[in-house]
């Protein structure tokens, strides 16, 4: 925790002063969208839908890949990291029907949708650009709503990008492994 006294402290007076976010309760879907997201849910569902259409599919298979990857790194660095969340007494993280517990760096809900979203574009770019608002609701959300820090989001968003372009060689090595063990 006091590694990053002076990173927090900057970063609140960015997020309250400078930036000016509110403090007080979030907008209902602001919430709503951060809390179905939990534990990739949100994303989860959108590939479900996206399987069920013929020319959507692999779309939808690197998008589910591209969120594991993001996620199951996103566990690692917090145990790393092990950079301690913003203060849990603002009325915009009290509005959370549960409070995160992992370590911050770096937010895995903004990884999980930048992972996916990322994944998607290079198959369908269209479907990504519907995407990207909800992503980019998500991000701001988990700073609005006081449950990470801005470089907590900003790191989720690299490593998603990473892992989403990653999702299509990992995906692909998945699939060669499946059809060499039906053999």
């Amino acid at each position: 925790a006091g590694r990053f006294a002076q990173l927090n402290r900057w970063e609140a007076d960015l997020v309250e002063r400078r930036l000016a976010i509110p403090s007080g309760p979030p907008p209902a879907p602001l919430l709503q969208v951060s809390v179905v997201a939990n534990g990739s849910k949100l994303w989860f569902a959108i590939a479900t839908a996206m399987a069920l259409r013929p020319g959507l599919r692999r779309a939808a298979y690197e998008g589910v890949v591209a969120v594991l990857l993001a996620t199951g790194t996103t566990q690692v660095l917090n145990r790393l990291v092990d950079r301690p969340r913003p203060p849990a007494d603002s009325p915009a993280r009290r509005a959370l029907p549960h409070q995160p517990t992992a370590p911050s760096f770096p937010s895995s809900h903004t990884a999980a949708a930048t992972a996916f979203t990322t994944a998607v574009a290079r198959r369908n770019p269209r479907i990504a650009a519907a995407l990207a608002p909800l992503a980019g609701t998500l991000a701001y959300g988990r700073v609005r709503l006081r449950a990470h820090w801005p470089t907590d989001v900003l790191g989720g968003v690299v490593l998603g990008v990473g892992a989403g372009r990653l999702a299509r060689y990992a995906a692909t090595a998945i699939c060669s492994a499946c059809s060499r063990t039906r053999r």
